[in-house]
């Protein structure tokens, strides 16, 4: 089958630069869920029959495909990425296959809903760094034989491991992936015929359905994953999600969590997040609820404090009435209210009272007499000084004479 493809060409048994750098960027974004190897509890027994399954082959070049099965939630996807990703010490994925391609079998936006074989298909040959416009370019020209056929030409000569995980299509397309092309078929007709073999190349199936992943790989090929029954192992990945509150410590506790988890690593997980995320509320509204309290008992202070001083000021304000009330204000003479007024009123208007009269008529009368001259008295003066010692003459005499100071009547007559 010729075709005219402008695709990267990558020489046997390696991958270009450019092809490697953008394989790996899309590997790392296709296997972002991959978890925390600390964090993955219960496996360690199923990892070490996976990487024998690994190695079981009669040659190095030999094509292998396993499928892992088991129910929903066991951890099958959990048990791949630990595969893909072993490092310590180097893992036999890290160390002998290249490049490594993770598929996700369900469906994404943007994709060719009308032909899910092409959508698979495309996916691996965006992993492998083809341009979008070319895998565009040759669908369009080639339908999905060309697709398989440019696949073919970028796997041949690598020892690639490709993970197809949750697959629940069925049909021949998808079956019996270690078939190599012959001339009599196409290339369109079969998903194996775009997986290269005699290099070493392999594929892990995982599925819920054990019919799928036995019609595409073989029943001799199978693992089967059980749910975890060791109840450390399950209170171990719940506990990994509990950040700050109680965990699962004593063996009744944990026993109890393996039953409510039917021993399911994603349902432990489950657990552990929701029971994180309560928490979180608790302790979030436990603190709301001290702020509040704490806000509402400073309010509270301020208010009593502020009640407690009006009524101070009140009770001094009324004592302070009674007070005044009790003590009857000091009589004020009228003579007082009469100088108060005057000393009120302006100098020009003030009336001339009786005292200031009387003084004003005695100055006057001594300013007169400093004005008369030495020597020269006043007449009235005169007269009154005049009266006056002869007054004081008579009495004088009265004194020394008593009985003639009256005379008698007859006497007085008879003068007469």
């Amino acid at each position: 089958m010729s075709l005219s493809l402008r695709y990267k060409h990558v020489p046997s048994g390696v991958v270009s630069n450019s092809s490697k750098s953008e394989g790996q960027t899309k590997e790392k974004a296709a296997s972002s869920r991959l978890v925390d190897e600390t964090k993955v509890h219960g496996f360690e027994t199923e990892l070490i029959s996976l990487e024998k399954m690994l190695d079981q082959r009669q040659s190095s070049d030999q094509f292998k495909a396993i499928g892992i099965v088991g129910k929903r939630g066991v951890g099958k996807t959990t048990l791949c990425q630990v595969l893909f990703k072993k490092k310590e010490p180097v893992g036999p994925v890290q160390a002998n296959f290249l490049p490594r391609i993770w598929v996700c079998m369900s469906w994404k936006p943007n994709e060719y809903r009308d032909d899910f074989k092409a959508t698979v298909v495309r996916r691996m040959l965006t992993y492998l760094g083809i341009e979008n416009d070319i895998i565009d370019s040759v669908y369009k020209d080639h339908s999905l034989s060309g697709l398989l056929y440019a696949l073919h030409l970028q796997l041949t000569g690598k020892k690639y491991l490709i993970v197809l995980d949750d697959v629940k299509e069925t049909g021949e397309w998808f079956a019996n992936l270690d078939s190599p092309i012959t001339e009599k078929e196409k290339w369109g007709e079969r998903l194996a015929f775009g997986l290269p073999k005699g290099h070493g190349g392999t594929i892990i199936v995982t599925s819920r359905d054990e019919k799928v992943a036995k019609m595409m790989v073989g029943e001799k090929n199978l693992l089967h994953l059980l749910p975890l029954s060791h109840p450390k192992s399950c209170s171990s990945i719940f506990n990994d999600h509990i950040n700050e509150g109680p965990k699962l410590e004593n063996d009744t506790e944990c026993k109890e969590f393996l039953k409510k988890c039917a021993g399911l690593p994603l349902a432990a997980t489950m657990m552990g997040k929701i029971k994180s995320e309560e928490l979180a509320a608790e302790k979030a509204a436990k603190e709301a609820a001290e702020k509040a309290a704490k806000e509402a008992a400073e309010k509270a202070a301020k208010e009593a404090a502020e009640k407690a001083a009006k009524e101070a000021a009140e009770k001094a304000a009324k004592e302070a009435t009674e007070k005044a009330a009790k003590e009857p204000e000091s009589p004020i003479s009228s003579k007082d209210e009469e100088k108060n007024k005057i000393e009120e009123l302006p100098t020009e208007s003030k009336p001339i009272q009786p005292d200031d009269a009387a003084k004003n008529s005695k100055d006057d009368k001594k300013i007169k007499s400093v004005e008369v001259p030495a020597g020269e008295e006043p007449i009235q003066q005169q007269e009154k000084d005049a009266r006056s010692s002869s007054k004081d003459d008579e009495q004088i005499k009265s004194k020394e004479h008593p009985a003639e100071a009256e005379p008698r009547p007859h006497q007085e007559g008879a003068a007469h």
